[in-house]
């Protein structure tokens, strides 16, 4: 993205997907590659720009939220504002840097 848009110093957030399939099997394999690209010695270009933040403990069961619609977090408006709230704090951050 950062080609395609000539910019250079652009900085990411990554977010875990969040819920069960983050916490077993393939999925919780998948959700530690994710949060390991805020690791600078595994990814030296990605320090100071790159960062992952962990929406996983964000799940809202069904019985918990408006629709079982489990591709779409159950629908549930708690988990969107507090994994966008993760997105902005971790944007912050970078920002500062």
């Amino acid at each position: 993205m950062r080609k395609d848009y000539d910019a250079p110093k652009a900085k990411f957030v990554l977010a875990t997907g969040c819920g069960n399939p983050g916490r077993e099997g393939l999925g919780k394999k998948i959700a530690e590659a994710q949060l390991a690209v805020s690791d600078a010695k595994k990814y030296k270009s990605f320090e100071g720009n790159v960062t992952a933040i962990d929406s996983r403990d964000l799940w809202r069961e069904v019985a918990d939220s408006p629709k079982n619609q489990g591709y779409h977090y159950n629908r549930n408006a708690e988990t969107y504002v507090e994994t966008g709230l993760r997105f902005g704090w971790a944007m912050a951050e970078l920002l500062k840097k």
